[in-house]
């Protein structure tokens, strides 16, 4: 599943603090991912296909790990446990993670 509008406009004003620079200028080497904070497994983003994602796309992601779908079984809401971030070089970070080390260099 893609963005609502409304969390697009609040990433947007994630990105208006970045000092004007979008994620994507930053990104080489990162993949959207989700993680369970509970048991630490981190899934990569994939489409419903099994197919790696460029964006966080909510379908191939375990059962356990979706509070709702819809009529059609299409994933529409995450567990409160399951965060979205990206993946790294094996290790997870978040949005917020990235931009901080961006602003400390």
């Amino acid at each position: 599943m893609y963005m609502t509008h409304q969390q697009a406009v609040q990433q947007q004003g994630t990105y208006y603090r970045f000092n004007g620079a979008v994620f994507s200028d930053a990104s080489f080497g990162f993949m959207p991912a989700f993680k369970n904070i509970k048991d630490q497994q981190v899934h990569l983003s994939t489409d419903m296909d099994g197919q790696l994602s460029v964006m966080h796309i909510l379908d191939g992601l375990p059962d356990t790990w979706i509070e709702e779908k819809d009529e059609k079984g299409r994933a529409l809401t995450l567990k409160a446990d399951i965060i979205a971030g990206f993946m790294r070089n094996s290790e997870f970070y978040t949005l917020n993670e990235i931009i901080q080390s961006v602003r400390d260099s």
